[in-house]
């Protein structure tokens, strides 16, 4: 096997005879796979020249020949064969380089931030801790999530140690520790920013390990057959991608837009949508939220105003009185839900 660093580099315009070798390329990093370490050196002394010729080289430092029960690390994972009760297993893991980055990523955001209020070092981790986290959730990454989440704890006790240096950590614990404000999680000592309950530090064991499954040979989301496989598809790209608070709301509908009846994942991007305005009397509760696309939002407003009689929605409010309901209640909720199924939805 040789993994390599090479220059501007397409080996579908230059094809070189790889005969039964199999190539793993992106952008400028590459795999070559061998049988066997005779056919390896043999392919490696073959692409030195050939690469020359073409006025590129191969980057020493990362060209290397090794088998797979040794290892390689390639595009921040470290893939090799271990001994298992039942033979040989390959296992993608996070490799250390990628691990001590993200912890470098990490610390340095305590440093930024030495001394600042919870809640700027909380907006701050979250698009770090989530990013490297969907990065690393394909493969085996469970036990490295919490080792994570255990190297910011001591972090975390610090930095409010700092803060309240005269206060004991009874103290501390008290004001910036709080259950998931979601109720999706059960864990009950989440740092939390003690003015607004709403912003919580995300922790990466939330995250969950799915494993990339390719899409079947000739499966096309256009056969009608095949709808329930690709919804199970969706969900899991969803899951992957998805914070748990968006996750619970996408649950409700399926995993789908109410509006387009379309499946949410894709490239459009999605908006939470108050089902009852703040106009209304509806607040951020999670009964009174659901998720459309941007596009069928905005179309559903227009519709809103359309039938509740202009921007304060008079119409709406006269329809909740008559029934005798309370706008901001389970009862509110499902009753103007019924009324949007009559809304006349023509999506293009």
């Amino acid at each position: 096997m040789i993994y390599s660093l090479i220059r501007n580099y397409n080996f579908n315009r230059h094809k070189l005879a790889l005969n039964s070798v199999g190539v793993v390329k992106f952008a400028d990093y590459f795999v070559v796979v061998c049988k066997t370490e005779e056919e390896a050196i043999n392919m490696y002394e073959k692409l030195k020249p050939y690469l020359n010729k073409r006025g590129l080289t191969l980057a020493d430092d990362k060209t290397k020949v090794t088998h797979i029960s040794k290892g390689f690390d390639f595009l921040g994972f470290n893939l090799r064969q271990y001994k298992t009760n039942k033979g040989m297993r390959l296992l993608i893991k996070p490799s250390k380089t990628s691990i001590k980055k993200a912890m470098e990523t990490i610390k340095n955001v305590f440093i930024q931030l030495r001394g600042k209020p919870v809640g700027d070092l909380i907006n701050k981790l979250n698009p770090i801790i989530r990013g490297i986290g969907n990065y690393w959730s394909s493969q085996v990454a469970k036990k490295i999530f919490n080792n994570i989440d255990n190297y910011i704890w001591i972090k975390v006790r610090k930095h409010l140690k700092l803060l309240h240096s005269n206060k004991p950590f009874k103290w501390i614990y008290r004001k910036y520790f709080k259950a998931d404000y979601t109720g999706v999680s059960k864990d009950k000592w989440i740092l939390t920013d003690p003015h607004d309950k709403k912003i919580q530090l995300f922790k990466m064991s939330w995250i969950p390990i799915v494993r990339h499954a390719v899409v079947k040979f000739r499966n096309s989301p256009d056969d009608g057959s095949l709808k329930e496989y690709f919804e199970k598809r969706d969900k899991k790209d969803f899951i992957r991608d998805n914070v748990f608070s968006r996750r619970k709301l996408a649950k409700t509908s399926n995993y789908k837009c109410r509006v387009c009846k379309q499946s949410l994942v894709g490239e459009e991007l999605f908006k939470i949508n108050l089902i009852v305005p703040h106009k209304l009397g509806g607040d951020e509760r999670y009964d009174n939220l659901e998720l459309l696309h941007q596009s069928c939002r905005k179309y559903h407003q227009t519709l809103l105003e359309k039938y509740g009689g202009g921007r304060d929605l008079p119409k709406i409010a006269i329809y909740f009185r008559k029934n005798q309901v309370e706008p901001n209640s389970k009862k509110g909720y499902e009753l103007i839900k019924k009324a949007f199924k009559k809304f006349k939805y023509q999506i293009v």
